[in-house]
């Protein structure tokens, strides 16, 4: 079946983010009593280990405030990321072929808020939609994300692509339905048999799936 619209992640898969969040998050562990120490390489293979960083942040990982403030933070300070290469041509291309494309990201932050952001990027003019953890509330994860992604598009999840960073991702919606894409920006293993390097062969990736459903 053609692929009628595309979930993108965000931080990490359209935008090199982490490493300036990670130093926001230094400073607002720190106002609880948590130390990081580790460098950003560090701390980085610590979250593709686990997305919540436990093992340095102990019971703050699992506290939504806290990363609402974090990424409070940083949406104030306006200290943004970089757009990977390729990514906005790859936007414009898939919007050419008639692909919807929404923003699903799990920061702990409310989408308005991250409008300036998605418009200093240059993805606003691509997307019809995002939703986030934040908007979401307290105790939701990737998988209710991305069913609200589906309930956005009103789109069966067999049309859909997810497209992320992160492999624990995948893990937790494996069983909804979507084509599933991993991107390699740091980790290399997913569970999904469709992995690119980057968001840069999405474009000629979802031809080759259109042209398979044929």
């Amino acid at each position: 079946m053609v692929i009628k619209a595309i979930v993108l992640d965000l931080d990490m898969t359209l935008v090199n983010t982490l490493p300036k969040f990670l130093n926001i998050l230094r400073e607002c562990a720190l106002k609880y009593g948590r130390s990081l120490n580790n460098d950003i390489d560090q701390l980085l293979s610590i979250y593709y280990r686990d997305p919540s960083l436990s093992e340095v942040l102990g019971d703050l990982s699992r506290n939504f405030w806290f990363w609402h403030e974090c990424w409070t933070l940083y949406s104030i300070r306006r200290d943004y990321g970089e757009v990977f290469p390729g990514v906005l041509d790859s936007m414009k291309v898939l919007r050419s072929m008639n692909k919807r494309l929404v923003i699903a990201t799990g920061r702990e932050l409310e989408c308005p808020q991250m409008m300036n952001e998605l418009r200093y990027y240059g993805f606003t003019e691509f997307i019809e939609g995002c939703v986030s953890l934040g908007d979401l509330g307290p105790g939701h994860d990737k998988l209710d994300l991305v069913k609200r992604a589906l309930d956005i598009l009103k789109l069966p999840p067999n049309v859909v692509a997810y497209v992320t960073d992160h492999p624990r991702d995948i893990l937790l919606i494996n069983g909804l339905g979507t084509i599933n894409i991993g991107v390699a920006t740091w980790a290399r293993d997913f569970p999904t048999k469709f992995v690119i390097k980057s968001v840069a062969e999405l474009p000629r990736l979802i031809a080759v799936l259109d042209g398979a459903s044929d």
